[in-house]
């Protein structure tokens, strides 16, 4: 399994089939580019796609770098 940036599995594609593969719409792609928000899509070792989600710091030590 592997955890490609979205910016990565963009690459080659369109927002709208991106956008399909990961089961949100177009405009929520490009909301997602638009932020600093560090999205990875996970695609199965056969290549498929399983999802997408979002790394982000928890914790005390998170709240109060941002």
């Amino acid at each position: 399994m592997k955890e490609i940036p979205l910016t990565e599995f963009l690459k080659g594609r369109s927002q709208k089939e991106v956008a399909d593969k990961i089961g949100v719409t177009q405009s929520r792609v490009s909301q997602m580019l638009r932020s600093e928000k560090k999205v990875f899509v996970r695609v199965s070792s056969d290549g498929r796609v399983l999802g997408a989600f979002e790394k982000r710091p928890v914790g005390l030590a998170a709240r109060t770098a941002a």
